[in-house]
C-alpha cells in the first residue's frame, strides 16, 4: 500500500512538472514571437502598467495624486508613453489611469450609497457626456485627422469624472491629506514658475519639455517685452489658492507658517503668469467666499488684509524690490482698465473669434461643427499665410461652436448643481471651519469659471483635470458638513478639532 501511495504520488509530481514545462514553453514562445515583432513595447508597457494599475484602483488617494501629479508634469504629453491600443489613438498613460480610477469608484461604491448631491452631479455629468458624444462620433467618421481631434476633445470631457473620486471616496479619513497634497503640489509648481521668471536658463530648460510654459509678452503700455510663465500645473495652483488662503485664516496648527509660505508662492505664481483674467477672477472668487462664508471669516480676512497691505507697501517702497518683475505685473493689471488694451492683438484676435463663432453657432446650433474644426477664423497674414484657428478664447463659446448649444447648457447645468449645492450647504453648516472650506472652494470654482470667460484653459487634459478636482473638493466639503451623512466620528472628531485650534 505504501509503495502504491508513493508511487501515485510521484506520478503526480511527474505530470504537474510536465504540466508546467509545456506552460513555459508557450510562455517562452509566445513572448519570443511578440519581442521580435513591432508589438514588443507595447507587451512590455503593458506588462509593466497592468501591476501598477492593480496596485493603485483599490487606493483612490495614490491614485489621484499620481494623477494630478501627471497632469501638472511639464513633459506630460511629449515623453510620457502613449497607451499601445489598436489603432493607435492619442490616450496617454494618465487617460488609462483616470479610466481604472474612476471605474474602481463606480464598482466599489454603488449607486444606493451616494449621497444625494453627488448623485445630481453624476446625472447632469452623465447628460452632457451623452449629448457631447453625438458630435463626436459624427466628426470621427470623418477621417483619420478628424477622428484623432474628436478623441482628444472629448476625452478632455472625460476628465471632469475626477470629481466622482474625490467626492465619494476622499471625502472622510483623507480629506484633509489630500487637501495639503494638493497644497504641495501646487506650491511645486509655483516655485518652478518663480524659478522660470527668475533665471532664462531655467525658463529655457522648461520650455523645451512643454513649448508653451515660457512665452514672450509685449505689454500693452509701452513697458517692453517680459516673459510669461504658464506652466501646466497653474490651473490647479489657481484653484487651490483661495482654499489655501482660508486655511492660514482659520487653521492655526504647527503648518499654518508653513502654509502661509505656500500661499506667498502661489500668488507669485499667478502673478508672473500675466493672466489678467487670473488677477480680477481670483479677486472676484475671493469676494465671492467672503459673502459665502460667514462673519468669522470676514473678521479674519480684514485684519489679515490691514496687515499684509501695510507690509507690502513698505516692501515695495524698499530697494531690496526689483523693479522690472512689480512694474510688469502692476502694468499688466493696469492694462485691462485701459482703453490701450482694446488695440492691443490679443483683443482683436478675440474680437474675430468671437464673431466668426457665433455666426458658426447661428449656422449649426444643435451640434456644432465639431471639435477643433474650422468656424470660419484664422490666424496669420494673407501674404504669410493663413491656417484654421483651432478653438475659440473663451471656453463657452468654444463649447458651443464644437458642440452646439445642448452640450454648453449641459456644462453650465453641471457647475450650476455643485455651486447650488456648495452655497445651500455652507449656509446651514454648523462649524465655522466647515463653512469657510465650503466658501472657500465656492470662491475657487467660481473664479475658474470666470477666468474660462476669456481663456482656452478647459480645452486641455491638466486644467480640465484641476477643473474637475475642484468641483469634487466642493462636493466632498459639503459632504463633510452634512450632519452625520458621508462621515465617520473620527472625521467629525477631527475637524472639531481643527475648528478649535483656530
Amino acid at each position: 500500500m505504501t509503495t502504491l501511495t508513493l508511487g501515485r504520488t510521484n506520478f503526480g509530481v511527474l505530470v504537474r512538472g510536465l504540466v508546467l514545462v509545456c506552460a513555459a514553453a508557450v510562455v517562452g514562445i509566445v513572448c519570443g514571437r511578440v519581442a521580435i515583432s513591432h508589438y514588443a513595447l507595447p507587451a512590455v508597457e503593458l506588462l509593466v502598467a497592468v501591476p501598477i494599475l492593480l496596485a493603485l484602483m483599490p487606493r483612490p488617494f495614490a491614485a489621484c495624486l499620481l494623477l494630478l501629479v501627471l497632469l501638472c508634469s511639464a513633459p506630460f504629453y511629449s515623453a510620457l508613453p502613449r497607451a499601445g491600443v489598436p489603432g493607435h489613438p492619442p490616450i496617454n498613460i494618465g487617460d488609462v489611469l483616470l479610466a481604472a480610477m474612476v471605474a474602481a469608484t463606480l464598482w466599489r461604491r454603488p449607486w444606493r450609497v451616494w449621497p444625494i448631491p453627488v448623485r445630481r452631479f453624476y446625472l447632469a455629468l452623465l447628460l452632457m457626456l451623452a449629448l457631447a458624444l453625438i458630435p463626436t462620433v459624427a466628426l470621427a467618421f470623418h477621417g483619420h485627422t478628424p477622428a484623432r481631434d474628436a478623441i482628444n476633445g472629448y476625452k478632455d470631457l472625460l476628465y471632469m469624472t475626477v470629481a466622482l473620486t474625490v467626492a465619494l471616496e476622499l471625502s472622510g479619513r483623507m480629506w484633509w491629506p489630500l487637501i495639503n497634497a494638493a497644497i504641495v503640489l501646487a506650491v511645486i509648481v509655483s516655485i518652478l514658475s518663480v524659478l522660470a521668471a527668475a533665471s532664462g536658463s531655467i525658463g529655457h530648460l522648461l520650455t523645451s519639455l512643454d513649448s508653451n510654459a515660457v512665452t514672450p509678452e509685449a505689454n500693452p503700455l509701452g513697458l517692453g517685452t517680459t516673459a510669461r510663465i504658464r506652466l501646466p500645473g497653474l490651473f490647479l495652483v489657481y484653484a487651490m489658492t483661495i482654499p489655501t488662503l482660508v486655511m492660514v485664516l482659520l487653521v492655526k496648527d504647527r503648518w499654518r507658517t508653513a502654509r502661509t509660505v505656500a500661499l506667498a508662492l502661489m500668488v507669485a505664481a499667478i502673478g508672473v503668469s500675466l493672466n489678467r483674467n487670473m488677477y480680477f477672477g481670483g479677486l472676484a472668487g475671493l469676494v465671492v467666499t467672503l459673502l459665502v462664508g460667514g462673519p468669522r471669516l470676514r473678521y479674519r480676512f480684514l485684519i489679515v488684509a490691514a496687515t499684509v497691505a501695510a507690509v507690502v507697501a513698505l516692501i515695495l517702497e524698499s530697494a531690496l524690490t526689483p523693479p522690472t518683475v512689480t512694474s510688469q505685473i502692476s502694468a499688466r493689471a493696469q492694462s485691462a482698465l485701459s482703453s490701450q488694451v482694446l488695440s492691443t492683438g490679443s483683443a482683436q484676435s478675440r474680437a474675430d473669434e468671437f464673431s466668426h463663432a457665433l455666426t458658426s453657432i447661428a449656422h449649426h446650433p444643435w451640434f456644432g461643427v465639431g471639435w477643433f474644426q474650422n468656424y470660419g477664423s484664422y490666424v496669420g497674414s494673407p501674404g504669410l499665410g493663413t491656417a484654421p484657428r483651432a478653438g475659440v478664447e473663451d471656453w463657452y463659446l468654444h463649447l458651443t461652436t464644437d458642440l452646439g448649444i445642448p452640450v454648453a447648457l449641459a456644462f453650465l447645468l453641471v457647475v450650476g448643481v455643485v455651486l447650488a449645492f456648495g452655497v445651500s450647504r455652507a449656509a446651514r453648516a454648523s462649524e465655522p471651519l466647515d463653512r469657510a472650506m465650503i466658501a472657500a472652494l465656492v470662491g475657487s470654482v467660481a473664479a475658474l469659471l470666470l477666468s474660462c470667460l476669456v481663456g482656452t484653459y478647459l480645452q486641455d487634459p491638466n486644467s480640465m483635470a484641476a477643473f474637475g478636482f475642484a468641483c469634487g473638493l466642493l462636493l466632498a466639503a459639503g459632504i463633510r458638513a452634512m450632519p452625520w451623512a458621508g462621515r465617520t466620528l473620527d472625521d467629525r472628531a477631527h475637524s472639531r478639532d481643527l475648528a478649535r485650534c483656530a
